[in-house]
């Protein structure tokens, strides 16, 4: 693995965000940042257990913060990846620690959800006060740009940077079968709308059930998808096999023909972007940033939200025309070359000297 960041410039930003033991799309790409760049500053601000653990990761996240941006001239920026809801508040605790000791600040935001967490709140002010305090806000894509512009934070703190990717492992594989090899990565919730995928594929069961494969990955996050499968008889075509990673992954990638996730909120998942990479056709909702690199009958499908029936045409569309399905991979491998580390970090570095001079 070669750096594209040194340890030159490395040196002098710390890193915070959530452990990289945890599931989910922040995690992955805080896992590729690890891999380029050199010697990366990290402390983990937050971990997935019960309250205790949560708490002390807090706490020794604030001391830690608190000593090195103390003891080490080097440290001249603090780069903060959150989301919404309590991770906003641990964000505004570390904002706030690191313009006490004169660093730049970064917040890095990854919430899907972050517009519904704003709506809710009875402190919008404050959110808006704590944003414009930053030197920069990046954010995943120019409608999460725009919607940040819509509720007053600064336009001239917000640079979009697309999450990185890791170029594909590309294998060789061999099939047995003519389905079609359909592929679901994320955590299995009614806001990603996994079941509204397995709904559609039991409203259509005789139809889809010679016709398709599903692998399912993902944590559970609400709903019970192993009785779902059972009770709608759907496991002669459907697997769901828990959180996929590592090399597990990078077989199920090669193993797939498409990528569906029908959310009905997103930031711009990883998943789908990792999909483009191995020159993948995507099924999904034009929700967060999906629409700027998921374009109907260009290098996929988009649909409405919920709506059942386009999940189902939009199946039957790449079973019965299969000569898309290489058409439109190629394009999402064109599409996602902005994703690259090569391209990602080339900018991300450039910001980092825009605060360092």
């Amino acid at each position: 693995m070669v750096e594209i960041v040194t340890e030159e410039l490395s040196k002098k930003i710390l890193f915070l965000g959530v452990s990289k033991k945890t599931k989910g799309g922040m995690t992955a790409v805080l896992v590729s940042y690890d891999k380029y760049i050199e010697k990366m500053r990290f402390i983990p601000t937050w971990k997935l257990s019960n309250k205790l653990v949560k708490i002390c990761y807090f706490l020794q996240a604030v001391v830690r913060v608190c000593w090195l941006c103390l003891l080490d001239r080097d440290i001249q920026i603090v780069h903060i990846h959150g989301a919404a809801n309590a991770s906003f508040y641990r964000c505004k605790i570390f904002i706030k620690l690191g313009k006490t000791f004169r660093k730049k600040i970064i917040l890095h935001e990854h919430a899907a959800d972050f517009a519904t967490f704003y709506e809710d709140s009875r402190e919008k002010q404050m959110i808006i006060d704590t944003i414009n305090t930053c030197d920069y806000l990046i954010v995943l894509s120019y409608s999460w740009k725009d919607y940040f512009v819509s509720i007053g934070v600064r336009k001239d703190i917000i640079e979009v940077l697309n999450n990185v990717i890791s170029p594909p492992i590309l294998q060789p594989t061999s099939r047995i079968d003519n389905r079609l090899h359909l592929l679901y990565l994320g955590e299995i919730s009614k806001r990603k709308g996994g079941f509204d995928l397995l709904q559609a594929l039991s409203d259509n069961k005789g139809y889809f059930k010679d016709k398709i494969m599903l692998r399912l990955g993902g944590n559970e996050v609400d709903g019970d998808i192993r009785t779902f499968i059972k009770k709608h008889e759907l496991s002669s075509f459907i697997t769901y096999e828990g959180w996929i990673s590592g090399q597990k992954k990078v077989d199920c990638l090669n193993w797939e023909d498409v990528y569906i996730l029908p959310s009905y909120n997103e930031g711009l998942p990883v998943a789908i972007l990792e999909a483009m990479s191995y020159s993948h056709p995507i099924i999904a909702t034009p929700v967060g940033g999906i629409s700027e690199v998921v374009h109907s009958g260009v290098n996929g499908i988009l649909i409405e939200p919920g709506n059942l029936v386009q999940i189902a045409d939009a199946l039957k569309l790449f079973i019965e025309h299969p000569n898309l399905i290489s058409e439109y991979g190629k394009e999402s491998f064109r599409i996602v070359q902005p994703y690259f580390p090569e391209n990602v970090f080339k900018r991300l570095i450039s910001i980092y000297n825009s605060l360092l001079h």
